[in-house]
């Protein structure tokens, strides 16, 4: 038992134990997170995980908003902080990381500093990695054995080292953070691209694929879970690309709670319904 690697200390997928933090961009550039950061909170609620999830980051394009988008950051702070409310998040911090980088990521820092074999943390890098990249790099090297960082877009990996025309910056990409912190105990796992694939629907999917949010049993439990996914349902509608909508990044949070990482609107579906007794 000595020789088992350090990841075995980091959160597990399936999730059983330990704290959750998630920064998600939506302020600049793509529009999914406005989409992707109400079915994350839908999910995680249904888990009832909602004092789990620490700290939410948003709008972590830190270098600028509403260039591509006139209304990113207002979006963003609907779905975030509407969210929080509407799935009872009470006791989780969210921080609007474009008004206050600094207080994102040291927010992060200090969850990752709590960190313990027995009191696990995973990040859910759902924007470029500056924020969760500069957040790591303050921690103590000590605590990263028992963190778990997740990806699965090659944009965000990127991002930093690579702006649009408009934009000039830099900062933490994926393979700097693992080049970095692999090696000092941190786990990173980089899974299948959310948008889907050839043998996957991804939860980049058919509108019609949705259906479900509209037409659940669960919708006759109480008028909170009707409004919870009246709510839902809304915010999917600002992120429509040809006829699919477009909360991708939420995968992530079906692979945290299931392992699985080609996933689809049925598996979110599943998790959602089963959450309502």
């Amino acid at each position: 038992m000595l020789c088992l690697p350090t990841y075995f200390y980091a959160q597990t997928v399936p999730y059983s134990i330990g704290r959750i933090v998630v920064s998600s961009d939506g302020n600049e550039h793509d529009h999914d997170d406005w989409a992707a950061t109400p079915f994350t909170l839908a999910l995680l609620a249904a888990r009832n995980l909602q004092d789990q999830l620490t700290v939410y980051t948003f709008s972590d394009h830190i270098w600028g908003s509403n260039h591509d988008k006139s209304d990113g950051k207002d979006q963003m702070l609907k779905s975030a902080l509407e969210g929080k409310d509407i799935y009872n998040f009470k006791n989780s911090n969210f921080i609007e990381a474009v008004a206050d980088s600094t207080s994102a990521m040291l927010a992060i820092t200090k969850e990752i500093n709590k960190s313990s074999k027995t009191d696990p943390l995973t990040i859910i890098a759902a924007g470029p990695m500056h924020v969760v990249g500069s957040a790591i790099s303050k921690a103590k090297t000590s605590k990263l054995k028992y963190v778990r960082l997740i990806s699965h877009s090659s944009w965000n990996d990127n991002h930093s080292d690579r702006p649009n025309d408009w934009e000039q910056h830099s900062g933490w990409t994926w393979k700097e953070i693992q080049s970095e912190f692999k090696p000092k105990g941190l786990t990173l796992d980089r899974i299948v691209d959310q948008n889907g694939g050839k043998d996957y629907e991804g939860m980049k999917a058919s509108k019609a694929l949705f259906d479900w949010i509209k037409t659940s049993p669960i919708r006759n439990h109480s008028e909170a879970t009707k409004k919870q996914l009246d709510w839902l349902y809304e915010r999917q509608l600002t992120c429509v690309k040809k006829g699919d909508f477009d909360p991708s990044d939420a995968g992530m949070i079906i692979y945290l709670l299931t392992g699985k990482q080609k996933t689809s609107p049925n598996d979110a579906k599943a998790i959602i319904e089963a959450g309502v007794k």
